[in-house]
C-alpha cells in the first residue's frame, strides 16, 4: 500500500474507532436505565388515557401486565405520577413552546426517580378493570430490549461519518472534502443522542435528557450548516472559503439562543433555522446548476449530488418538523426518518466511481470497503459476548465465520456493482491486440479493432476523429464526457462519446488504457508489416522467377505452334501465368484500371477464339449515378485480393464459353450496385447450360469457390431470365459481391 494509501486508511480507522466509541457510550447510557419489561406506545386516546402496553417481556419485572393494558400512574414513596402519552414523546423539538418543553423535562424526572426504585404500577387491562401491583424494576436494561429503531439510527450516524471520512482521507486538501466529512462528523452525535431518548422505556431524567436533546440541536444545526457551506464550494466555488468562517459562529450563536431558551419558541429555535439551512443549500445547488451549464462533467457530478443530498434532507425536514409546523399529516418515527440521510450517504459513496464526484481514486471503494468489514468483525464480536455472554475466543470464530459467509459474498457483489464497467487488465487484452493487429484484410482489421473499443468503453458513439484533430488525439476530452484514441495500426483516431452508453464519465484510468491498447497495437502492427514485407519479397521473386523464365519459355514456344486450338490454349495459359503474378505481386490497381486492363485481356482471348466481345464503355456502370463526380471512381476501396480472384472467375467464365458453349458472341458488364457492391454479368450466345448442374465440375467448382471468398453470390441462369444485353440461347453468368468499405 503506497503512503497516501496508508495515511487515508489511518484516517478511516480512526474515524471508525470514533464511530465505535459513540457506540459504546450510547449503549452505556442506554442500558443503565431502570427495566419494567414493556414496550410502551405514544399513540394518544381521548376515550383511553393512560399509555399503550404493546409487548410484555415474559422475563421482565411487569409480565404480570398483559399486552393492551393501559398504564395509568406510577407510585413510589408516598409520591403518585398519573401517566400520559405525551410521556413517550420520542422528541422533545415537537412542542410547540418552551414552557411545554419544560414541563414535559419535569415530568420525565419525577417519573424517573420513581421508576429507579421499587414502586406501585396501576393499569387498566383490556376487559376494563383497574389492576395495582407491587414491582421492583431491574437496575439495568438488557439489550434485547433495545429496540430495531435504536440500532437503525446508530448505522446512520456510522456510516454518514464513515463516508465523510473517506473523502476527506482521499482529498484532505479539499473544501468539499473537508465539508463532507464536517457533515458526518455532526451528523453522529445528532443520530447517537436521539437514538438514547428516543427509545427510553418510559422515562430518563430531565438533566441527561436536556444533554442529549442540546446535542442533537448543536449536531443538527451544523450539518444543515455544513450542507449549505458545501453547495457553495462544490462543484465550483462560488465565493472563497473564508466566507464560510462566518458559518459557525451563526450556528453555535443561534444553537446557544435555543439552549437558553432565548428564541420566541420551539420552531424558531430548531425548526426554522434548519429549514433556512436547506432551503440555503437548495438555492445554492441551483446556482450551481446554472453555473455548470457549460460544464458537462460538473453537471453530472451535481445530478446526482443534488438527488442525493436534497432528496434526503428535503424528505427528513417534511416527515419530521414539517409535519408538526403545517400539520398537512402525522409525523414518521423520527428515528427512521434519519435513514432519508443514510440513503444520502450511501447515495454519494455509489456515485463517487460513476460520476467522479470529488474526483476520488478507484480503489477508494476498496479502502471502504476494508474498513466497513472491520468494524463490522468489531461489533459482532462485541454483540456476541454482550447478548451470550460467550467467551472472546469463541465470539471471535463464530464472528470470523459470519464474515466469511455473509460479509465476504456482499462485498464482493456490492464491489462488482459499483465497479461495474471497469477495465481488465492490459496482459488480459494483449493476445487480442496481437489477433486483431495481424488480421489480414484491413476492413476486418478495421471492424474487430473498433468492436474491441466498443466492448471495453461502450460509447454512445464511436466516431472518426478530423485529420486536423488527430495529431491532438489521445486523452480526455470535453471534461470527461469524451475519449480520444489515437491512430493505431494504420487506423485512424476515433473519438469515443459518452462511457457505458452515456452513465459515465471517462477516467483518467480509461485514457491510461487506451493510450497502452495504441501502444501495444502500433507494436504489433510493425511486426505484422515487417512479416508482410518479407512475404511479399518472397512473392515479388516468385514471380519474377516465372515472369522471366516461365513466362519466356512459353512465348518462346507461341512462335514454334502452328495449330489454332494449341494456340488457343498457350494463350490462356499466358493469361492464367500473368494474373498469377498479378496475384503474387500484391499491386492492387483503380478499379476502372482494373476493369479496361480485364476487357483488354478478355477481348485478346475472345479474338484469339474467332469470337466477338461485348462490353462497352462506361467499363463499370452504374458510376454516373452512384459516385458525385466521374473522377470518384479513384475513391473506390481497392482491393488485391477482391480483383485477383474476380479476375480468375471471369477468366474461367470466359475459358468455358470458348471450350464448352460453342458460342460467337459474349456480352460482359461489371456493374456499381448501391455503391458498395460490385456485380459482372457474363452471356454468351452459345448452346448453353443447365442451371441445376451448374455445380458440377471443376471449373464451375472453382467459380463457387472464388465467389465465395469475394463474399458474394454466383448463378447460372438462361440469358432470357431477365439480365440484359440478351441473347435468345447460351449461358448467362451473375457474381454479386460486396466492395470492401472503410468503416465510418
Amino acid at each position: 500500500m503506497s503512503l497516501p494509501q496508508t495515511r487515508s486508511a489511518r484516517t478511516l480507522m480512526a474515524a471508525l474507532l470514533l464511530a465505535l466509541a459513540g457506540v459504546t457510550s450510547a449503549l452505556y447510557l442506554a442500558l443503565h436505565q431502570p427495566w419494567l419489561g414493556l414496550t410502551l406506545s405514544p399513540r394518544f386516546d381521548p376515550y383511553s388515557p393512560g399509555i399503550l402496553v404493546r409487548r410484555v417481556d415474559p422475563d421482565g419485572p411487569a409480565a404480570a401486565i398483559n399486552p393492551g393494558s393501559r398504564l395509568q400512574s406510577i407510585a413510589a414513596g408516598g409520591q403518585r405520577v398519573m401517566l400520559q402519552a405525551s410521556d413517550l414523546v420520542e422528541e422533545p423539538d415537537f412542542f410547540e413552546t418552551y414552557d411545554q418543553v419544560e414541563s414535559f423535562f419535569r415530568r420525565q424526572t419525577r417519573i424517573a426517580a420513581l421508576q429507579a426504585q421499587p414502586l406501585v404500577l396501576s393499569w387498566r387491562d383490556p376487559a376494563g378493570q383497574i389492576v395495582e401491583a407491587p414491582i421492583t424494576p431491574q437496575p439495568d436494561r438488557p439489550l434485547s430490549s433495545l429496540p430495531w429503531v435504536f440500532w437503525f439510527q446508530l448505522i446512520c450516524g456510522g456510516v454518514a461519518l464513515l463516508v465523510g471520512a473517506w473523502v476527506y482521507a482521499l482529498k484532505p486538501q479539499s473544501w468539499p472534502g473537508r465539508l463532507l466529512a464536517l457533515s458526518g462528523l455532526l451528523f453522529l452525535p445528532n443520530t447517537y443522542s436521539a437514538a438514547i431518548y428516543s427509545t427510553r422505556e418510559l422515562a430518563i431524567p430531565a438533566s441527561l435528557f436536556e444533554t442529549l436533546s442540546a446535542i442533537n440541536h448543536l449536531g443538527g444545526l451544523g450539518f444543515g450548516g455544513a450542507l449549505a457551506a458545501l453547495f457553495m464550494v462544490y462543484p465550483a466555488r462560488l465565493a472563497p472559503p473564508k466566507w464560510l468562517w462566518p458559518v459557525p459562529f451563526v450556528i453555535v450563536g443561534w444553537w446557544a439562543a435555543d439552549v437558553l431558551r432565548l428564541t420566541p419558541d420551539v420552531s424558531w429555535g430548531v425548526r426554522i433555522p434548519l429549514l433556512i439551512e436547506i432551503l440555503l443549500a437548495v438555492a445554492l445547488a441551483v446556482v450551481q446548476w446554472r453555473r455548470s451549464a457549460m460544464r458537462a462533467s460538473d453537471r453530472a457530478a451535481l445530478r446526482w449530488f443534488m438527488l442525493s443530498a436534497m432528496l434526503g434532507t428535503f424528505t427528513f425536514v417534511v416527515f419530521t418538523f414539517g409535519s408538526r409546523m403545517f400539520g398537512v399529516f402525522p409525523p414518521m418515527q423520527q428515528g427512521y426518518a434519519f435513514g432519508f440521510f443514510l440513503a444520502m450517504y450511501l447515495g454519494l459513496a455509489l456515485g463517487v466511481g460513476r460520476y467522479h464526484l470529488f474526483d476520488l481514486d478507484r480503489w477508494a471503494y476498496r479502502l471502504l470497503l476494508w474498513v466497513l468489514g472491520l468494524g463490522l468483525i468489531i461489533v459482532l464480536d462485541m454483540l456476541l459476548v454482550l447478548l451470550l455472554n460467550w467467551r472472546h475466543e469463541t465470539s471471535l470464530l463464530l464472528t470470523l465465520l459470519l464474515a466469511g459467509l455473509l460479509y465476504l459474498p456482499l462485498r464482493q457483489w456490492l464491489w462488482t456493482r459499483m465497479m461495474q464497467g471497469e477495465l481488465p487488465p492490459v496482459d488480459r487484452l494483449l493476445p487480442e491486440i496481437i489477433s486483431v493487429a495481424f488480421t489480414a484484410q484491413s476492413l476486418e482489421r478495421e471492424r474487430r479493432w473498433l468492436g474491441l473499443l466498443d466492448r471495453l468503453y461502450q460509447p454512445l458513439h464511436n466516431l472518426p476523429l478530423a485529420t486536423e484533430s488527430a495529431e491532438a488525439a489521445s486523452g480526455l476530452a470535453q471534461d470527461g464526457m469524451e475519449l480520444r484514441v489515437a491512430s493505431a495500426g494504420g487506423i485512424g483516431a476515433r473519438c469515443l462519446q459518452g462511457r457505458s452508453a452515456g452513465q459515465r464519465l471517462f477516467t483518467v484510468t480509461d485514457a491510461e488504457l487506451a493510450a497502452s491498447l495504441v501502444s501495444l497495437f502500433n507494436q504489433a502492427a510493425s511486426g505484422r508489416d515487417a512479416l508482410e514485407t518479407g512475404v511479399q519479397q518472397e512473392r515479388d521473386r516468385i514471380a519474377s522467377d516465372l515472369h522471366d523464365d516461365i513466362g519466356a519459355k512459353l512465348l518462346t514456344l507461341r512462335h514454334l505452334v502452328h495449330g489454332e486450338r494449341e494456340q488457343a490454349m498457350l494463350m490462356t495459359t499466358i493469361d492464367q501465368l500473368r494474373a498469377i503474378v498479378r496475384g503474387l505481386q500484391q499491386h492492387a490497381q483503380p478499379w476502372e484500371d482494373f476493369a479496361a486492363d480485364m476487357r483488354s485481356e478478355t477481348a485478346q482471348r475472345l479474338a484469339a477464339a474467332g469470337m466477338a466481345l461485348d462490353w462497352p464503355p462506361p467499363l463499370i456502370g452504374g458510376l454516373s449515378a452512384a459516385l458525385p463526380h466521374p473522377d470518384a471512381a479513384a475513391t473506390l476501396p481497392q482491393d488485391t485480393a477482391q480483383q485477383y480472384h474476380l479476375r480468375a472467375l471471369l477468366q474461367e467464365a470466359v475459358s468455358n464459353a470458348i471450350r464448352h458453349a460453342r458460342a460467337s458472341r459474349v456480352s460482359v458488364r461489371l456493374s456499381l450496385l448501391d455503391g458498395d457492391r460490385l456485380r459482372l454479368d457474363v452471356i454468351d450466345d452459345g448452346i448453353g447450360i443447365d442451371p441445376q448442374h451448374a455445380a458440377s465440375g471443376h471449373g464451375l467448382s472453382s467459380m463457387q469457390i472464388r465467389a465465395r471468398a469475394l463474399g458474394g453470390q454466383i448463378q447460372w441462369r438462361q440469358p432470357g431470365d431477365g439480365a440484359t444485353p440478351v441473347f435468345s440461347l447460351g449461358t448467362h453468368v451473375e457474381l454479386v459481391f460486396p466492395l470492401h468499405l472503410a468503416i465510418r
